[in-house]
């Protein structure tokens, strides 16, 4: 895989996606996904510089305008103290503006020998990820190079990608999400967690735009291996608002969920 073309070229400061950074609503728009794995990105390059083992407990993104597909410029800030950091990452593109901003809580992991306690959220009972032969389809999302169809490889594992409602999908990276670096599955996770809105979508592509203008992924435990499965529902109302829930989970099981705020127009007539 690291002889492919990665989704992104992170070079000191400035950052330059490939066509596979592309979203599905505007082809000079990065897909939202993509800004999320570049954040983790930075927040894990910060943590080799710490005493300890340090995990993302959760991501904060925001998305106040279109990410351009053009090069940005990435900026970074750490805070916080010995057992929680905050690490702050900001977009801005070639006028300065930001374009995405994002807050990751950074927690040291400590084994304190807790006996389990509670109950365990049960992992969707679908199909394992190399069982599952069926690409999604996003109904009706366009199939050129982009995001959700060279970035990733992600295959059905239960309800219809191409139908309203409710669908549950695996994700794995189909090349380095940035170059020179190993794609973690904490940043596959996050990327991941920005399609609920078009794996269980409710208004077709082709007449209405449910994009999110917001990601909030919370991690109960790291995700492990190659693959990440995210089960996702939605919900829109009459006044153009809506959200898409999801569940994160990996081979092993349950290890978190996701949030999107949705801005839901119809498209105009042509």
């Amino acid at each position: 895989m690291s002889a492919q073309e990665a989704v992104l070229q992170l070079d000191g400061d400035r950052v330059e996606p490939s066509v596979h950074a592309t979203g599905p609503w505007d082809r000079g728009a990065q897909h939202g996904g993509v800004p999320a794995a570049l954040a983790v990105a930075v927040a894990e390059a910060q943590t080799q510089h710490w005493e300890g083992q340090w995990c993302l407990r959760r991501l904060s993104l925001e998305l106040p305008r279109p990410v351009p597909m053009q090069p940005l410029r990435v900026k970074h800030a750490v805070s916080g103290g010995r057992s929680v950091k905050r690490v702050r990452v900001e977009l801005l593109d070639a006028d300065d503006r930001e374009v995405a901003s994002a807050l990751l809580l950074m927690q040291r992991a400590t084994e304190v020998g807790m006996p389990r306690v509670g109950c365990a959220v049960p992992a969707p009972d679908v199909p394992p990820a190399d069982a599952c032969t069926t690409s999604v389809r996003f109904g009706g999302m366009p199939k050129q190079s982009a995001f959700h169809t060279t970035g990733l490889d992600i295959r059905l594992a239960a309800g219809d990608s191409e139908q309203p409602g409710p669908a549950t999908a695996w994700f794995r990276a189909e090349r380095p999400l940035v170059a020179g670096r190993d794609t973690s599955t904490v940043m596959l996770a996050c990327a991941a967690s920005d399609f609920g809105n078009g794996l269980s979508w409710e208004t077709p592509f082709s007449d209405y735009v449910f994009v999110n203008s917001d990601l909030t992924v919370l991690l109960e435990r790291p995700p492990e291996g190659e693959w990440l499965g995210v089960a996702a529902g939605t919900r829109v109302a009459a006044d153009g608002t809506g959200i898409a829930q999801s569940q994160l989970f990996d081979q092993r099981g349950h290890c978190g969920q996701a949030f999107q705020n949705l801005l839901v127009f119809a498209r105009p007539a042509r």
